[in-house]
C-alpha cells in the first residue's frame, strides 16, 4: 500500500491535529530548518534566517497558493529514519534572486528556468536538507537519510497537488529572509501521518529510558512542553535556529586570569541541567575566517594553480571563529602539534548579539 493509500484509509478522528501537535511539529522544524538556513549561508556567503514557522492542518483545496505562484518545488523523501515525503514550495522569484546570486546571471521576469538554473537549485537544496537531516537525526536520536531532492517548476499549485487524492495536509509556513536580497516566505507540506510519526518520535526522545529517571512520569502534554523549553533555547531569534547555550559577557581579566565571571558560570550551570541533553548532540559547524573576497563567476573559472586571491583582512588582524553562522569569538592563529589553532581573545557578549 502507497503513503497516498494510507492516507486516503486514515479514520476521520485522524485527520486532526492537536495544539500540542502542532506546537511539536514547529519545534522540530524550527531546529531542521534553523541547520538549513546555515547551509544556503555558507553556499550565498551572505546571512540566511528561516524563522517563526506557522503549523496548520489545512485542506488544499482552500489554502491560498496562490500566493507562491509561480513556485519552485523540491520534493525531499526521507529513505532512511523516517518514512515521508516533504515538499517545499518557494516563490519563483525568490529562486531566481538565488540563481543571480550564485552563478552571476541576471533572470527576467518572464524568463523560466533552464536546465543549469534548476541543477545549480537542486544543489543548494541538496546541501539545505542534507544539513536538516543532521540536525534533525541529532535531535530524535536515530539515523536519517534523504534522496536527492526532485526540484521542478510548478505554475498551479494546487492543481498538482490535488491529483495526489490527499484532502488534508500539515502546512508549516516559514519566514525566508536573505541578506540585502529579500524577506519573503515559502511553505513545507507533510502528509499528516508522516507529521504525526514526527510528533511520536519527538516525545519518546523525552522518554526517561533509566532507572533513576523512572520516578517522574510525564504526560504527553509535559513531553511536549520539555521539547518547546529545550529547543528554545537553541532556537536563533536571527540568522540561524540552532545554536549552543547562551554566552554570558566575560569580564576583562577573565583572559588574562584565566577566571570567569560569576554570572557566566551560573548561567552555563543553568543550560547544563539534564533536561538540555536533548539537543546535546546536535551538530554545529565550527570554522574559522582569515578574511572574505567576492569574486565572479568568470573571476572563479580562471583560477589557476599559484593564483593569489586577495582578502579583505589585513596581515596580523584577528580571525572570526564561528559557529553554525553566528559570530562567536574572535582570536589568534597558533600553531599546535603541527595542527593550525586559535587561541581566543574575545568572546562576542551578549549585546553583540542582539546589536547584529
Amino acid at each position: 500500500m502507497t503513503k497516498i493509500e494510507k492516507e486516503a484509509n486514515m479514520m476521520e478522528s485522524d485527520f486532526t491535529l492537536s495544539s500540542i501537535e502542532k506546537d511539536t511539529i514547529g519545534e522540530i522544524m524550527n531546529i531542521s530548518m534553523g541547520s538549513a538556513a546555515t547551509a544556503i549561508s555558507t553556499i550565498l556567503a551572505r546571512k540566511v534566517s528561516i524563522t517563526t514557522p506557522e503549523v496548520v492542518l489545512a485542506d488544499i483545496g482552500k489554502y491560498e497558493f496562490e500566493i507562491y505562484e509561480p513556485s519552485v518545488c523540491t520534493e525531499i523523501k526521507y529513505i532512511n529514519g523516517l518514512d515521508g515525503t516533504n515538499l517545499m514550495i518557494m516563490k519563483l522569484s525568490d529562486i531566481k534572486s538565488i540563481v543571480n546570486i550564485l552563478i552571476g546571471s541576471v533572470l527576467s521576469d518572464d524568463e523560466g528556468l533552464d536546465e543549469m538554473h534548476l541543477s545549480a537549485i537542486g544543489e543548494i537544496m541538496n546541501q539545505m536538507m542534507g544539513s536538516s537531516s543532521t540536525a534533525l537525526s541529532g535531535f530524535l536520536g536515530k539515523r536519517i537519510s534523504i534522496s536527492i531532492p526532485d526540484v521542478y517548476e510548478l505554475e498551479k499549485i494546487y492543481e498538482n497537488i490535488s491529483k495526489t487524492g490527499l484532502g488534508k495536509v500539515v502546512i508549516v509556513k516559514f519566514r525566508f529572509k536573505i541578506e540585502d536580497v529579500f524577506d519573503s516566505e515559502f511553505v513545507s507540506l507533510l502528509p499528516i501521518n508522516f507529521s504525526k510519526e514526527l510528533v511520536e518520535m519527538a516525545l519518546n526522545a523525552t522518554k526517561p529510558d533509566t532507572e533513576k529517571n523512572k520516578e517522574t512520569k510525564k504526560t504527553p502534554k509535559q513531553a511536549v512542553q520539555e521539547i518547546q523549553d529545550n529547543t528554545e533555547s537553541a532556537v536563533s531569534k536571527q540568522q540561524v535556529n540552532v545554536k549552543p547555550l547562551k554566552l554570558s559577557d566575560f569580564e576583562e581579566e577573565s583572559l588574562e586570569g584565566g577566571s570567569i565571571n560569576e554570572d557566566a558560570e551560573k548561567d552555563i550551570r543553568e543550560y547544563s541541567q539534564p533536561s538540555f541533553n536533548l539537543i546535546m548532540d546536535v551538530p554545529l559547524e565550527v570554522t574559522v575566517e582569515i578574511g572574505h573576497a567576492r569574486k565572479q563567476v568568470k573571476e572563479i573559472l580562471e583560477l589557476r594553480q599559484g593564483s593569489i586571491i586577495e582578502l579583505d583582512k589585513q596581515a596580523g588582524d584577528p580571525v572570526d571563529i564561528i559557529v553554525n553562522g553566528r559570530l562567536l569569538a574572535r582570536g589568534d592563529v597558533v600553531v599546535v602539534d603541527d595542527n593550525f589553532g586559535v587561541r581566543i581573545t574575545e568572546i562576542i557578549s551578549n549585546k553583540d548579539f542582539e546589536d547584529e
